[in-house]
């Protein structure tokens, strides 16, 4: 199956991820992009369970979120994660996220996250491994 770019993911949210104003909590945006984006790895066949000799990629880590919360989560439903990659370097990826509404005619927060590959060994940055440059690099849309 191909994937399509926005890759969306349908997230839940529940009671307990609301405040005292019965609004979305702040993290939980980054919670839900975060899933999203275990989701599309999945999809591009880059599971976590895989070793690191199958796998390499998996060796990552978050370098930097940014975020903007452009109107409030008010109560328990439904939303859509929309990421897109936006760029694929040497050692780091960025991906743009999108948090709306079940039928996209709201924009609740918009961001990106930065990830970079890091070496087992020396936990250093390092390159991406071939099949996951063929993997992603078809899915990077240049910013508007």
């Amino acid at each position: 199956m191909a994937v399509r770019v926005p890759f969306r993911s349908v997230q839940r949210v529940y009671f307990d991820d609301l405040d005292a104003l019965n609004i979305l909590h702040n993290v939980r945006f980054l919670l839900f992009i975060e899933r999203a984006r275990g989701e599309l790895f999945n999809e591009l066949g880059f599971l976590w369970e895989d070793d690191l000799a199958k796998n390499p990629d998996k060796m990552h880590v978050v370098a930097e979120h940014q975020i903007k919360y452009l109107v409030p989560v008010r109560g328990e439903g439904e939303l859509v994660i929309e990421l897109t990659p936006v760029k694929l370097g040497t050692s780091s990826f960025i991906l743009a996220a999108r948090v709306k509404s079940l039928h996209g005619d709201t924009v609740f927060a918009e961001g990106t996250t930065r990830i970079v590959r890091l070496d087992p060994v020396t936990n250093k940055p390092c390159s991406w491994s071939d099949r996951f440059r063929a993997a992603l690099g078809p899915l990077v849309v240049a910013p508007a």
